[in-house]
């Protein structure tokens, strides 16, 4: 029963906040307008980071549910308002990389969340990283920050490929009796309530709103910190191989992206359409529900089978991972060929 009312309350808070920064974001004009890059209708307010992180803020303080850290939430609020500036004023992206990994390194060096350990990877024992726990842990939070924020391109994607991880470390630290659990759920009904504005009706009572730059990199920022903190130390619930995979979709996008784009010798952050999504919904002809329902789905195979792995050795999983890749680069380098054979759909975005 005390589960069944913290639910409540918590879903209660998200359904107010989410509404209210609906308001906020169209008084003060935070709002994404079509252009020839995006085909949604009329201007939609940029409000989903903010309804998620205010839920998130509310439900530490007022309900009482601690963070992994206390100085993880601070660096987060950092995260969210250079998201939020980026979303208003649009920094350079390289800056913006550096932002994040600074965030990173203060995770690691104050916030008292880093990768301290990253498992048997070379079947030689556990590997511990010493003075490579800061870098590593910040180069994590950076890739994942701009991991989700590049696959944020279609409705409902990039929030549920977080939500994903986030369920699944909650199902077994639930399972676990883990203390933190409930950190886990604090972030997950915003999430969801975000998406049922972001996928709803738009209508007066669910009107719609896009995560922006400020949720997409606060939730990259947050899904990061909760795979470190749950796959280390003696409270670890997850082997730290096995994060991969359960952000085995956004790492490999991104990655997979990255490489595309040096083949070619164009800029690595320069937007295109030839992510995953975009793949899905211009070359395959897919509608953006059913591609997201692919993505979605796509990410939970992947997660199961990273859960699966744990009853083999970590190198084992992790060949199996890079395996994974290679096969994903070859999808993305068959979609480009095939896009480019296309009139009318070209690679690069004006």
């Amino acid at each position: 029963m005390g589960v069944l009312i913290l639910v409540l309350q918590v879903l209660l808070i998200a359904l107010v906040l989410a509404r209210a920064s609906v308001s906020v974001g169209l008084r003060v004009g935070l709002l994404d307008h079509p252009d020839s890059r995006k085909s949604h209708v009329g201007a939609i307010p940029l409000s989903g980071g903010l309804a998620i992180f205010l839920t998130i803020i509310t439900g530490s303080f007022l309900l009482g549910i601690p963070p992994f850290t206390w100085a993880m939430l601070a660096i987060a609020a950092f995260v969210f308002i250079i998201g939020v500036f980026d979303d208003v004023k649009h920094i350079n992206p390289w800056i913006r990389l550096g932002i994040e990994y600074g965030a990173g390194i203060v995770l690691a060096t104050w916030g008292g969340i880093s990768i301290q350990n990253v498992g048997n990877l070379l079947a030689m024992g556990d590997i511990p990283l010493l003075l490579l726990a800061a870098p590593l842990t910040a180069l994590s939070v950076a890739g994942l920050c701009n991991a989700y924020n590049m696959l944020d391109g279609i409705d409902g994607v990039s929030s549920s490929l977080v939500a994903l991880p986030l369920a699944v470390l909650f199902g077994l630290a639930v399972n676990a009796g883990h203390p933190h659990a409930n950190a886990l759920l604090l972030m997950l009904i915003p999430i969801g309530v975000f998406l049922l504005f972001n996928l709803g009706p738009n209508n007066a009572l669910l009107p719609k709103m896009f995560l922006g730059d400020s949720g997409s990199i606060t939730l990259g920022f947050l899904v990061t910190a909760a795979l470190v903190f749950f796959s280390q130390g003696e409270t670890a619930i997850i082997e730290p191989v096995t994060a991969l995979w359960l952000v085995c979709l956004p790492l490999m996008d991104m990655l997979a992206t990255m490489l595309r784009r040096a083949r070619k010798r164009l800029p690595l952050m320069e937007a295109d359409r030839m992510h995953l999504h975009h793949t899905l919904v211009d070359t395959t002809g897919l509608g953006k529900r059913a591609a997201l329902a692919v993505m979605v789905s796509y990410g939970a195979i992947a997660a199961a089978a990273g859960l699966a792995l744990e009853a083999l050795p970590a190198y084992v999983s992790l060949a199996l991972y890079f395996l994974l890749f290679a096969i994903h680069c070859g999808f993305v380098i068959k979609a480009e060929s095939l896009a480019t054979k296309k009139p009318g759909k070209p690679a690069l975005l004006p």
